[in-house]
């Protein structure tokens, strides 16, 4: 009888124990599934909510500026860069159309800002820095000079056009380098993309009243 009822307790306790375990599984298997449908749903209804990073990464890619950027050339690290510089200067002061003039500034900044990035996957960003203001200071100059040509009535549609995508182009990596640079070259660069975030402000402005 003993024996017997030792057989049922251990028969009881193997029901027990299958019946315990497929309420735990049907239980996991539920949980599981209401968190996949609540994701489908918020994917469904806000898809930045599930997959943040992918959307940003996405964002990230629509805000790069299609502009073209001129092969920089010699780098202010070379020992030659000096006697180009010299060039370069030589070469706006005698350039006497003043649209031209526009055009060349422009495509001194474009360089410099192109050469500043080499500079800055070279490891060399205090250098990168204090090339890519020196650059700006050339936008600004095209900026203001294209400005005050289309206030006089003269035709400068294209030069202006390319002027406003241009300062996109050189915010975008001003906005780099900023972030790339640290202590006192991180400052410069920051009072540097505010120069260029506002010579781009500017030139949007002055598209708008184009149309």
């Amino acid at each position: 009888m003993s024996e017997a009822n030792s057989v049922e307790r251990s028969f009881m306790r193997q029901v027990w124990g299958s019946a315990r375990n497929m309420v735990l599984g049907m239980s996991a298997a539920l949980a599981v599934g209401v968190v996949v449908l609540a994701l489908s749903v918020l994917s469904a209804v806000n898809p930045l909510a599930v997959s943040p990073h992918q959307d940003a990464n996405v964002a990230s890619e629509s805000a790069i500026v299609e502009y073209y950027l001129p092969y920089p050339g010699l780098l202010p690290d070379s020992p030659l860069y000096k006697l180009k510089a010299v060039r370069d200067k030589i070469g706006l002061w005698m350039t006497w159309d003043r649209g031209k003039k526009a055009e060349k500034e422009l495509f001194l900044a474009d360089k410099r800002i192109g050469a500043a990035m080499a500079l800055l996957e070279g490891g060399k960003g205090e250098l990168a820095v204090v090339t890519a203001t020196k650059g700006e200071k050339y936008l600004e100059q095209a900026v203001n000079r294209a400005v005050m040509l289309n206030k006089e009535g003269l035709d400068v549609k294209s030069l202006l056009l390319q002027l406003e995508k241009a300062a996109g182009k050189h915010e975008e990596l001003m906005g780099e380098i900023v972030t790339r640079s640290a202590g006192a070259n991180k400052d410069m660069a920051v009072g540097t993309e505010a120069l260029t975030s506002a010579l781009h402000e500017k030139m949007g402005q002055v598209v708008l009243e184009l149309e």
